[in-house]
């Protein structure tokens, strides 16, 4: 019970901007919170395909770009998909360019439907073909471009609520629509040997570099790996090839595979998820609650959240997903925890 003593001494308080512990703590105000979500596929090719026929866009230039906003963090003026990411669905027009530009946001593609668009990176060019997963590294110009007749659409994710949060988000423009091809195809990938070598004077630690992930590659390698993970089932992680550690800076991207008849052990952990359905069809269970996916859907799992993933389709199923977990571990916050097999108490989406 607050005494005339304590309200005198809040208003002094409040009067120079000070806000005492003790009364954040017995009156702690509303948080954002994530919610888990899923946007469904059809509903979101059919918006792309119709951002695609916009007169005011016409002629390229824009990105067509969707991004799918958490409901848990609109009250707070937030647009990402969860805190620290955020996720879209792109389409690049027939014949249209996307102009170049580059930010301190780092940005990963993963293809969903379409062949023959190309992302220029600082001066090099690569093919995006669908189930491709290209890296756009902080501060790397890059333009994209659909020469081809039909459209192009890709998952767009970025760490821009990450970058927004610390006050580092810079943007700068190209000086023209789309930046020279200045070197060879192929070019980054040579300067690592494929992944294989390194320089013998062990090259920058720290560099990221705008590589493609071919999927024949990447989903070869995931049909190839014995043995389950029992939370994940047959999961590997995209590995930046000059350090062996996560793809970005702040972004971790996998890809896991669950064979029908899978129904994994439930787990939660202090990293907040994003998940692209690759292929195929299964389901999740997110904190009691059910959420079925299928081919192009997009979720999201809330950091601490209990979940298991299952597969009863007939048939096998892929999930790509990116999280904020290496600057979860860098803070030293990175924790996970076992959980029991849930009851079914509702629905997602």
């Amino acid at each position: 019970m607050a005494t005339k003593q304590d309200e005198d001494y809040l208003k002094k308080a409040e009067a120079v901007d000070v806000y005492p512990l003790w009364v954040m703590h017995q009156q702690r105000p509303e948080r954002p919170k994530v919610e888990p979500v899923v946007w469904r596929w059809e509903v979101m090719r059919a918006l792309a395909y119709e951002a695609g026929e916009l007169e005011s866009l016409k002629g390229g230039g824009e990105r067509r770009a969707l991004t799918m906003r958490n409901p848990g963090l609109k009250p707070f003026g937030i647009a990402g998909s969860t805190k620290t990411m955020s996720s879209a669905i792109q389409i690049v027009w027939p014949g249209e360019v996307a102009t170049a530009h580059r930010h301190t946001a780092a940005a990963i593609r993963f293809v969903i439907e379409g062949d023959g668009a190309f992302t220029v990176q600082d001066g090099e060019r690569f093919r995006m073909t669908a189930g491709d997963f290209v890296l756009t590294p902080n501060w790397v110009w890059h333009d994209h471009s659909n020469p081809t007749d039909k459209a192009v659409i890709w998952l767009d994710c970025l760490d821009a609520p990450m970058t927004g949060y610390f006050d580092a988000m810079f943007q700068e423009p190209f000086p023209e629509d789309t930046q020279p091809v200045t070197k060879l195809p192929g070019y980054t990938n040579a300067t690592i040997g494929n992944g294989m070598m390194r320089p013998v004077d062990g090259g920058d630690p720290t560099k990221v570099l705008p590589l493609t992930y071919k999927w024949a590659d990447s989903y070869n390698t995931l049909l190839a790996i014995e043995g389950n993970d029992p939370h994940d089932g047959a999961i590997m992680e995209y590995s930046n090839p000059v350090t062996a550690g996560h793809a970005m800076p702040t972004l971790a991207c996998k890809l896991q595979r669950l064979v029908d008849g899978d129904h994994l052990e439930a787990h939660r952990h202090t990293s907040t998820v994003i998940y692209h359905v690759a292929k195929g069809s299964g389901f999740s269970i997110i904190d009691g609650k059910r959420l079925d996916w299928s081919f192009g859907d997009t979720f999201t799992l809330p950091a601490w959240s209990m979940h298991e993933h299952g597969n009863d389709s007939g048939d096998e199923a892929v999930l790509f997903s990116m999280s904020d977990l290496p600057v979860i571990e860098a803070m030293g916050l990175f924790r996970a925890e076992d959980g029991q097999r849930q009851e079914v108490t509702g629905t997602i989406g």
